[in-house]
């Protein structure tokens, strides 16, 4: 009888039921397996489910396959440390394929709901939030899955937590500064007081601004350097975001001869509104007047808005007004004025 036959100090038949109980784990396994890519390759199928099964997917099959283990070494008479070792050991296994399920489930929905997102709106900032918060994700959930274990492999893990804390403690103090960073980095990406390309004016410089980091942001300046500003400081200072104008205003003055006559300023007037008015880039108000006598010329305040389409756009308007104005009055005759001094001698008898 196999029952007779005793080997390490189990029969035969002990050891059949254990190899018969993992063997059976590891077909149930497969027919899991094969219902769960049925369940994946199912027109019904939703996104939440796919990420749900496809997370699910490894993690159970190994999982079954480790419960199948434990029952069948049941069957089996061994020292109580050895026993104790493999329950332990199954318990760890147990914890870490919850710990890949759930690193994969929002893993797999971040891959499918916030990565999209971040490239529909084509915005680098939004990709740093994305890894940001995929490695913040992962710590977190390593850390409960070691801390876990830890208390089911029969370690006091209060005096553990305490001296995270104390040595957190003493880490948040050492890290005072890096920490204001990585907050306010996380105030300039969910607030938005500007984004990639913009230019910006701010306490102590102006450019554009190159990268958003969670600790510092770079800024490109007019003179092609790089303005790398800790984000505590930037998010303290005032900030002038000027590609957010809807607009870009022109004031100038235009200065006449005092010999103009009423005639010619009021013609004056009249071709730069008519200039203005016809122009594509200009946009209301408008606003041309005859404001005061000046010390050598009669001047005339000339305001108006250029559509905010880029600061080439802008430039490239000014020059086409201004080439404009001086066309037309050069046809009409109309002086403009520069400084000048009327000097008057005296002359003794």
């Amino acid at each position: 009888m196999l029952s007779d036959i005793i080997i390490y100090g189990n029969s035969i038949t002990n050891y059949i039921l254990c190899i018969s109980t993992i063997i059976l784990s590891v077909i149930l396994a497969k027919i899991v397996s094969r219902i769960m890519k049925n369940q994946l390759t199912s027109k019904n199928d939703t996104k939440i489910n796919d990420i749900f099964f496809s997370s699910l997917n490894d993690p159970l099959l190994v999982s079954i396959v480790i419960i199948g283990i434990y029952f069948g070494v049941k069957f089996l008479s061994l020292p109580e440390q050895i026993s104790d070792l493999i329950h332990k050991a199954i318990g760890v296994a147990l914890t870490l394929c919850g710990v890949v399920f759930v690193e994969r489930f929002i893993d797999k929905s971040i891959e499918r709901y916030l990565i999209p997102l971040a490239e529909r709106k084509k915005r680098k900032i939004d990709d740093q939030l994305v890894n940001s918060i995929r490695k913040f994700a992962r710590g977190v959930i390593y850390t409960f899955a070691i801390l876990f274990i830890l208390r089911n492999l029969g370690y006091d893990i209060t005096t553990l937590l305490a001296g995270l804390g104390i040595g957190g403690l003493a880490v948040a103090l050492a890290m005072q500064d890096t920490t204001k960073n990585l907050i306010a980095g996380l105030i300039i990406i969910f607030d938005k007081p500007f984004k990639l390309k913009d230019w910006i004016v701010f306490d102590g410089g102006e450019g554009i601004v190159e990268e958003i980091g969670i600790r510092s942001t770079r800024i490109r300046t007019w003179e092609d350097s790089l303005i790398i500003m800790p984000n505590s400081s930037l998010v303290d200072a005032k900030i002038t975001n000027m590609s957010a104008m809807r607009k870009r205003r022109v004031l100038m003055t235009i200065g006449l001869t005092y010999d103009t006559s009423a005639e010619k300023v009021r013609r004056a007037i009249e071709i730069i509104e008519n200039i203005l008015n016809n122009h594509e880039a200009v946009i209301e108000p408008r606003r041309v007047h005859f404001v005061e006598y000046g010390d050598w010329s009669l001047n005339l305040r000339v305001e108006y808005f250029i559509k905010n389409l880029g600061f080439d756009y802008y430039l490239n308007t000014l020059t086409e007004i201004n080439l404009k104005i001086k066309e037309e009055f050069e046809k009409e005759g109309i002086e403009m004025a520069f400084p000048t001094y009327t000097v008057y001698l005296e002359k003794d008898n």
